[in-house]
C-alpha cells in the first residue's frame, strides 16, 4: 500500500460514521459464536481499530470472546496519527500510534514514516516508545523509485521493506535500525508479506483484465531460492502466511469463494466455510491464527486444528490491530 493510501485510509477512519458512543459502550450488533473445537473457548481480548466520527473520535477498541462484543478504549485517541493507525503493543500494555508490522518485537520501539508529523515524510524515523525520542534511520529509495519503499515487517532480523506506489521496483530489502544500513535481499518480485523467515508475492494485483494469469511466489529468506508456487486465471487475493510455513489465499472476487492454503508447489489444500461466510480479500496473523475481516462486517479466525470461523458479526470493524491475549 503507498503512502497516499494511508494517507486515504486515516482520512476513511476519521469520517466514517458509527454507532458506536464514546465513553466504551458496547454494540448492541449481533454476533456469532463457533460451535466447536478450541475457538469455541476462546477467551481473550482483540485489539481492533473501528471507523469513527467526529462525535465519537475513538479508533481503538475491544473485542471480547466469548461473545464477540465490542468496547472502544479511549487510551488509543491521544496517539493517533494522520498517517497511521494505531495498535496495540502487548509487551508494553499500551497502545502504539502506528500499525503492528511498524513496532519491534520486543515493543520498545517502532518505525515511523510518510507522516506529516516528521520532518522528512519520505523518510524512516526509528522512534522509541518511552522517550518519544526520533532518530532518522533511512533516507529517500530505492533509488530507482525515489519515496517507495514501505514497511513490511518489522521483525527480529531488521525491518522488512518492499517497494509499493506509482513508481515502484521489484525487491526486499532488509533495513537495519542501528546502523541505518539497508540491503537488496531479493529483487525478482514484489515481497508484501513475511513470517517464519519466508516472503510472499502476488504477481499481478487483482484486476478485472480478461484472460489475466495471477501467481504466488515463495522466497526461502536464509538461502534466496525462490519458486512459484501457485498460478490461476482467477483472480487471487494472497491473505496471510499462516504460523506454519503456509500462505491463506482466497480464490475469486465474490461469494462463494474458494479459501484455502497454499503447502507446496501446485498444492492448493481447499478449506471448509461456514456457507454465510462473506467476501475476505485480507487477513492478520495476530494470535491464535489468522483474522480474517469479513465484507458486510464482521470477523473469522483460521486455525489449523479448528479451519475458519465466524467469530462476530460485529459491523465496525476496521482493522485488526494486535493478537488476542
Amino acid at each position: 500500500m503507498n503512502k497516499a493510501a494511508l494517507c486515504t485510509l486515516a482520512i476513511v477512519l476519521g469520517t466514517a460514521c458509527s454507532n458506536e458512543s464514546a465513553g466504551g459502550q458496547q454494540s448492541p450488533a449481533p454476533t456469532a459464536t463457533p460451535s466447536h473445537g478450541a475457538t469455541a473457548s476462546l477467551n481473550c481480548r482483540l485489539p481492533v481499530i473501528s471507523p469513527t466520527s467526529a462525535g465519537d473520535p475513538v479508533p481503538g477498541g475491544w473485542i471480547t470472546f466469548p461473545g464477540g462484543q465490542f468496547e472502544r478504549d479511549p487510551a488509543s485517541l491521544p496517539i493517533r496519527l494522520q498517517a497511521h493507525v494505531p495498535s496495540y503493543d502487548r509487551a508494553i500494555k499500551a497502545w502504539v500510534p502506528v500499525e503492528s508490522r511498524y513496532v519491534a518485537p520486543d515493543g520498545g520501539s517502532y518505525i515511523l514514516t510518510g507522516d506529516p508529523s516528521v520532518p522528512d515524510p519520505s523518510a524512516f524515523y526509528l522512534v522509541d516508545v518511552k522517550t518519544g525520542t526520533r532518530r532518522l534511520v533511512l533516507g529517500d529509495g530505492p533509488p530507482q523509485a525515489p519515496g517507495s519503499w514501505m514497511v513490511v515487517d518489522f521483525a527480529s532480523a531488521g525491518v522488512y521493506l518492499w517497494s509499493a506506489g506509482i513508481q515502484t521496483v521489484p525487491g526486499l530489502w532488509l533495513l537495519e535500525p542501528a546502523t541505518g544500513k539497508v540491503r537488496l535481499i531479493e529483487g525478482s518480485h514484489y515481497w508484501r508479506m513475511v513470517a517464519g523467515g519466508v516472503a510472499w508475492a502476488l504477481d499481478p494485483e487483482p484486476s478485472s483484465v480478461p484472460g489475466q494469469k495471477y501467481a504466488i511466489y515463495r522466497l526461502n529468506i536464509a538461502t534466496g531460492h525462490v519458486e512459484r508456487w501457485y498460478e490461476a486465471d482467477t483472480p487471487i487475493y494472497m491473505l496471510s502466511p499462516d504460523a506454519d510455513g503456509h500462505v491463506l489465499v482466497a480464490i475469486g472476487d465474490n461469494a462463494p469463494q474458494r479459501l484455502g492454503l497454499l503447502v507446496g508447489v501446485d498444492q492448493f489444500q481447499l478449506l471448509s466455510v461456514p456457507l454465510e461466510l462473506p467476501v475476505v480479500s485480507e487477513g492478520y496473523l495476530q494470535n491464535p491464527g489468522v483474522w480474517l475481516p469479513l465484507r458486510g462486517g464482521g470477523l473469522a479466525l483460521y486455525t489449523a486444528s479448528d479451519g475458519v470461523q465466524i467469530m462476530t458479526r460485529q459491523p465496525d470493524i476496521f482493522a485488526v490491530a494486535g493478537g488476542c491475549w
